[in-house]
C-alpha cells in the first residue's frame, strides 16, 4: 500500500499532468485547454505547494524511497513558494523565458486533431497568456521593475518571431470552420498590443545596466536562485570565489597542453591558429557525424568498469532540423519516446565551415554517454520512480552529472589527444567563467561591458556570442547557468566524501549506481545517501 509520502508525489505530479502540455503529450492524453498564468494562478501554485509542505510535516517517513521522495518535494514545493515570495521579479517576455508559449504552441497545436469547441479554447487560452505577459509587464513597470534596455532588442526581436510564428501555426492548424476566426486575429492583436508596451517610453525608462540585485527584493531574489538552481550551499560569493580560482587554474592547465603541442605563442595566437587548422573542422556533416561515433566507440568498451547498469535505450547523433538551427547556439539531447526509442544528440549544423569541433570530444561526453542518456533515459526507464521523479526537473542534478559524465574523460583515458584535452579544458572554462559573471552581474553590480570583457578573456566565444550569454544570465534566467559548474562540484564533492567515508569498500561503480539508480535528486539528498552507506560499512 502506497505510503503517505508516495500519495503526496503522486499527487503532485497529477496537478502538473493536468496543466502541462508536454507532460499530457508524453502520456498520450488529449490537451484540451491550456493554464493561463495570471496572478490568481500563480497565487494558487503556491497555495497548492504549501499545502503539500504541510502535509509532508505530518507525514511519517517509513522507508528509505519515502526519504529519497520528501528531499525531492521539499526541494520542488519550497521552490514554488519562495517565487511567489518573489512574484514581481522575473522577465515573461526575454527570449528564454517565451519557451512556455513555444512549447503551447508545438504541443497543443501543431498536428491539432480536435473538435471546434477545443480549438477555440485553446486559443482563447493562448490569447490570454499573451495577455497575462503585457499585463505583468505593466504591474512590473509601475514597481519600478523593467527589462534592461540592452536586452529590449533582442525581447523585441524574439516576440516579433513568436507573433509571427503563431498566427502561422494557429491558421494551419485551425479546423476547417475556424480557418478565419477572429480568434487568431485576437491572439495578433494581444502581441501587437505586447510590442507597443515595450515601445520607446518604455526604452526609455528601462535601466541602463542589467543587476537582479538593483530591483526591489532583487539580492533576496537572487540569493533563493543560486541555492535552488545550484541545490547547494554555496553563496554567490563562495562561487564568485570559486570561479576566478578555477578560471586561473584552468588557463594554467591549457597553457601546458599548448606548450605539449610545441606551441610557444600567446592563448590567443593559439587560438587563431586553431581557427584555420583543418584538424578542428569538418568538411561535410557527415564528418561531424563521425566524428561524435568515433568518441563513442572510444568509450565503450570502458564502459563496464565505470557502470554496472547501463541504459536500455540505444543513443545516437544527428543533425538538427536545418529550420530550428537558427534559433539556437548548440543543440540539444532528445530522450527516447515509445515512438522514437533511441535517445539522440542534435547537434547545429548551421556554418559548419567556421565552427570549430575542438571542444566535441566534451560535449558528446556530456550529451550523451555517459553524461544526459545515461542519466534521463534510465530515469525514464526505471518504474519503480514515482512518475514525478521519472521527468527532468532538477537542472542542477541534470547539467551537474553531464559535466561530471564529460569530465570522466579524464580518468577513463579519452582526453589523451591533446587537442581533445585542450578542447575539455576549454569546456570547463567556459562553465568556470559563469560563476563568475552571473554572480558579478547580478549580485556585484558589474556592468555588462564588465562581464563581456571576463567572459571574452576566459572563453573562445565570438563577441556576438558573448553579448547574448552575458543577457541570459544577468535578464533571461539568473543563476541557471551556475549549476553546470557547481552541480559538477557537488559531484566531485559527493565522491570525494564516499571514497574517504566508505574506505576500501569504494568502488566507482556502486557511487554511480548511487547517484544514477534514484535519478536526479538534490544534492543534499544524496549526500544523506551517502552517510547512509558509509554507516553501514563494517568499522573491523
Amino acid at each position: 500500500m502506497p505510503s503517505p509520502i508516495r500519495d503526496l508525489t503522486d499527487r503532485v505530479f497529477d496537478e502538473l499532468l493536468a496543466s502541462e502540455p508536454h507532460l499530457r503529450a508524453r502520456a498520450g492524453l488529449p490537451i484540451e485547454r491550456l493554464k493561463v498564468p495570471s496572478l490568481e494562478a500563480r497565487q494558487e501554485d503556491v497555495r497548492f505547494a504549501r499545502s503539500v509542505l504541510a502535509d509532508l510535516d505530518a507525514a511519517p517517513v517509513e522507508s528509505d524511497e519515502d526519504r529519497l521522495n520528501a528531499g525531492f518535494l521539499r526541494h520542488l514545493m519550497g521552490g514554488v513558494v519562495s517565487r511567489g515570495e518573489h512574484d514581481d521579479l522575473g522577465f515573461g517576455v526575454t527570449p528564454y523565458q517565451t519557451w512556455g508559449l513555444k512549447v503551447s504552441l508545438g504541443y497543443a497545436f501543431q498536428g491539432f486533431a480536435g473538435s471546434d469547441a477545443t480549438y477555440a479554447d485553446l486559443t482563447a487560452d493562448y490569447r490570454d497568456t499573451v495577455r497575462e505577459l503585457r499585463v505583468r509587464l505593466l504591474r512590473q513597470r509601475e514597481l519600478g521593475i523593467l527589462v534592461p534596455r540592452a536586452a529590449l532588442p533582442g525581447v523585441r526581436e524574439s516576440l516579433d518571431r513568436m507573433r509571427a510564428s503563431s498566427r502561422a501555426v494557429l491558421t494551419a492548424s485551425a479546423p476547417t470552420g475556424l480557418a478565419d476566426s477572429s480568434l487568431i486575429d485576437e491572439v495578433d492583436a494581444e502581441f501587437g498590443l505586447l510590442d507597443d508596451a515595450l515601445g520607446d517610453d518604455y526604452a526609455a525608462a528601462a535601466p541602463q545596466e542589467a543587476c537582479l540585485s538593483r530591483y526591489p527584493g532583487g539580492e533576496s531574489y537572487y540569493r533563493f536562485l543560486v541555492k535552488d538552481l545550484t541545490s547547494s550551499d554555496l553563496t554567490p560569493e563562495q562561487l564568485h570565489e570559486t570561479g576566478l580560482q578555477q578560471c586561473a587554474e584552468l588557463a594554467e592547465r591549457m597553457a601546458e597542453v599548448r606548450s605539449q603541442l610545441g606551441f610557444t605563442g600567446s592563448e590567443q595566437e593559439f587560438h587563431a591558429m586553431l581557427a584555420t587548422d583543418p584538424r578542428v573542422h569538418a568538411r561535410d556533416h557527415e564528418e561531424v557525424n563521425a566524428l561524435f561515433r568515433r568518441h563513442m566507440a572510444a568509450l565503450e568498451p570502458r564502459i563496464g568498469d565505470w557502470f554496472a547498469v547501463l541504459p536500455q535505450a540505444p543513443y545516437d547523433v544527428e543533425r538538427l532540423d536545418p529550420a530550428l538551427e537558427a534559433g539556437m547556439t548548440y543543440g540539444f539531447y532528445e530522450a527516447p519516446t515509445a515512438t522514437q526509442p533511441t535517445g539522440y544528440y542534435r547537434w547545429n549544423g548551421v556554418d559548419l565551415e567556421n565552427k570549430s569541433l575542438l571542444t566535441y570530444a566534451a560535449l558528446i561526453f556530456h550529451e550523451l554517454a555517459p553524461g544526459h542518456h545515461f542519466h534521463l533515459a534510465r530515469q525514464a526507464e526505471n518504474t519503480d520512480l514515482p512518475p514525478l521523479r521519472r521527468e527532468p526537473l532538477l537542472g542542477a542534478f541534470n547539467e551537474g552529472w553531464a559535466e561530471y559524465a564529460s569530465g570522466l574523460g579524464w580518468e577513463m583515458g579519452l582526453y589523451d589527444d591533446p587537442l581533445d584535452a585542450y578542447g575539455r579544458l576549454t569546456h570547463e572554462r567556459f562553465t568556470a567563467q559563469r560563476l563568475v559573471v552571473d554572480t558579478g552581474l547580478n549580485l556585484m553590480g558589474w556592468s555588462l561591458e564588465q562581464a563581456a570583457s571576463f567572459m571574452s578573456a576566459n572563453t573562445t566565444e565570438s563577441d556576438a556570442q558573448v553579448a547574448s550569454e552575458v543577457l541570459r544570465y544577468s535578464t533571461d534566467l539568473p543563476a541557471q547557468a551556475l549549476g553546470y559548474r557547481a552541480g559538477y562540484l557537488e559531484l566531485m564533492r559527493l565522491r570525494a566524501r564516499a571514497e574517504k567515508s566508505w574506505g576500501e569498500r569504494f568502488d566507482v561503480r556502486d557511487f554511480h549506481e548511487l547517484v544514477l539508480g534514484p535519478g536526479a535528486l538534490p544534492f543534499p539528498v544524496i549526500e544523506e545517501s551517502v552517510d547512509r552507506v558509509a554507516r553501514s560499512v563494517p568499522t573491523d
